[in-house]
């Protein structure tokens, strides 16, 4: 396994920052193939975080573009924001990636524990006075028990006697951890338990202070917290008739209520996938559907690889559905992890359509755009730009990956309506709607679609409102529930982790709406969908703004895909 080329064309400013991400994220690395960073983790000591904001401070002076100084200040204001959850989910993140990667490697464990006792006791004595939120207490009680989740895998897997004493005695540690923020009634850490005790509470948390500038600066979104929830609230409003709508045609079929959640448990009814056999459905149906896609949305370079797994159990409830890790790009063989959970205490895709749409969005958003861009298949995105930070990242994965379940229902109408199909085409229908009908499979394909882009709607108004302190998570469930007609327990699955990530929601339905905008343009100046999607995809990952730039002047026939 060799080098990925772009790191031969790196400027002395990006060789700086490289080997301070080496310091500052050695796992964000080693996924991509540094094997020197395996086992190695930040110790954040108030120390370690002054020392690291001076280097950046210095590297800043000398940034050659706009793109190395959004970066920079992005890496600056993440070491400015901690809470308590945050370090165990990183070391069960760091654990994890070593298990793909490499399975039980003891010497790589053992320092990696080392390192994690030291990142938990710097975390005590920077965090642990303050008196937190009971929401962020019961973020840290899940977080850790996910942490301890993977430790107990670890020791009950490992034959050596020295890695199973260094794990044990990390797992006292986060028992320890676990203590200090403590809430009682919390165990699993599900629906179950923690909304009883947010609607007793109705705390409100309060991140105003950073928040504002986590958006601009970490995530690099062009809106502000205003905009976010007015524009959020705004496209609620405009497509709630449209999920109504296609409840009500699905309800006189299923003879029930045209309520969305009795429609969705009818579906689930109708359309399930015993739980034992999702896993393989989705193996055997992404054979089909890659080709579907790649003649009807978006190429694929050949270096293409997606492993399929299920989601472990102490990652569920950070994965209540499904979710793809991309692992190597900085090495010649890049490839992506596709995980199903199909833990039904979670928010598991269980119905055949559901399953589809996640399919769709993590294989075809996130994880080809993943691995053409560090293909660079069709464009050629710089180091700064394939350098991934979490935030810019996130804007343009989560935002193609949010457009392409648009795109998704748009493409089976035309498939349905096209006269003659070829056999891949065929096949795909057949597999959407074995055991239906042409109408009812659209009908229900369309409900899933318009469901979850309800979702995102409301996962952006949850960022803004919850974070501004203007609501509490019981309170906006509430609301929620009785705005759009979806179960509770499904709102609270899909919006609570997010406040382990403040920011990070609102991006599905920002940058998506944005390349939506795009592709129309890019149509009426007569390029394809294909090489729009094909462009979009390759272009790395840059800041949003200078995102938007390359794909706008591409959408004016302004630049050509190579592919």
């Amino acid at each position: 396994m060799g080098l990925n080329p772009v790191l031969s064309e790196m400027s002395a400013v990006e060789e700086k920052l490289f080997e301070l991400l080496k310091e500052l994220s050695p796992s964000a690395v080693y996924i991509h193939g540094v094997e020197e960073c395996a086992g190695k983790f930040f110790i954040p000591s108030r120390k370690n975080l002054t020392t690291a904001q001076k280097k950046l401070a210095n590297i800043l002076k000398e940034a050659e573009n706009k793109i190395q100084h959004a970066l920079i200040t992005n890496l600056i204001v993440a070491l400015e924001f901690h809470e308590p959850y945050m370090v165990p989910s990183d070391l069960t993140d760091t654990f994890f990636i070593h298990l793909v990667k490499e399975r039980i490697v003891a010497d790589h464990l053992t320092s990696l524990a080392n390192y994690g006792e030291q990142a938990l006791d710097a975390y005590v004595e920077l965090l642990s006075k303050k008196d937190w939120p009971i929401e962020i207490k019961i973020l840290t009680c899940q977080k850790t028990d996910g942490l301890i989740g993977i430790l107990d895998t670890i020791i009950s897997e490992t034959k050596d006697e020295k890695l199973k004493n260094t794990l044990l005695n990390l797992k006292r540690k986060v028992q320890e951890y676990r203590k200090i923020y403590a809430v009682e009634g919390i165990k699993r850490g599900d629906f179950s338990e923690v909304y009883p005790i947010l609607q007793k509470t109705q705390n409100k948390i309060n991140h105003k202070s950073i928040y504002p500038k986590l958006l601009k600066e970490y995530w690099g979104y062009p809106e502000t917290v205003t905009q976010i929830e007015t524009k959020a609230t705004k496209w609620l409003q405009e497509e709630m008739p449209y999920l109504k709508k296609v409840a009500k045609k699905l309800a006189k079929i299923y003879g029930t209520r045209d309520s969305a959640e009795i429609v969705e448990e009818e579906m689930t009814k109708r359309r399930s996938v015993p739980k034992q056999q999702v896993l393989d459905f989705v193996k055997q149906t992404r054979k089909i559907s890659q080709k579907v896609f790649e003649k009807h949305i978006v190429r694929i370079n050949p270096k293409y690889e997606t492993r399929v797994i299920e989601t472990p159990s102490y990652l569920v409830n950070f994965i209540p559905t499904a979710a793809m890790m991309p692992i190597n790009g900085w090495t010649d063989q890049p490839f992506n992890i596709f995980f199903v959970t199909t833990d039904t205490s979670a928010s598991p895709s269980s119905s055949l359509p559901d399953i589809i749409q996640s399919l769709l969005h993590e294989e075809y958003g996130h994880a080809v755009n993943f691995s053409n861009s560090m293909t660079r298949y069709a464009a050629k995105p710089t180091f700064s730009e394939l350098f991934g930070s979490t935030g810019f990242a996130t804007q343009i994965s989560d935002g193609i990956s949010f457009f392409r379940e648009f795109e998704f229902m748009r493409m089976l109408t035309k498939l349905v309506k096209k006269k003659t199909l070829d056999k891949d085409e065929a096949e795909f229908l057949e597999i959407l709607k074995v055991n239906s009908d042409i109408e009812t499979m659209l009908l229900e394909n369309e409900f899933v679609t318009r469901q979850w882009r309800i979702m995102r709607f409301l996962r952006a108004i949850f960022d803004a409102r919850i974070n501004m302190g203007k609501q509490s998570i019981a309170d906006f469930v509430e609301w929620a529930h009785k705005e759009t007609g979806l179960s509770k327990k499904m709102i609270y699955n899909q919006t609570f982790f997010f406040l382990s990530m403040v920011g990070y929601a609102p991006c599905y339905s920002m940058a998506g709406d944005m390349i939506r905008r795009l592709q129309d343009l890019a149509i009426k100046n007569k390029i394809s969908v294909v090489d729009f999607n094909t462009y979009a995809s390759s272009l790395g990952f840059p800041i949003r703004r200078i995102f938007e730039e390359k794909l706008k002047a591409f959408a004016q026939g302004k630049g050509k895909t190579k592919a």
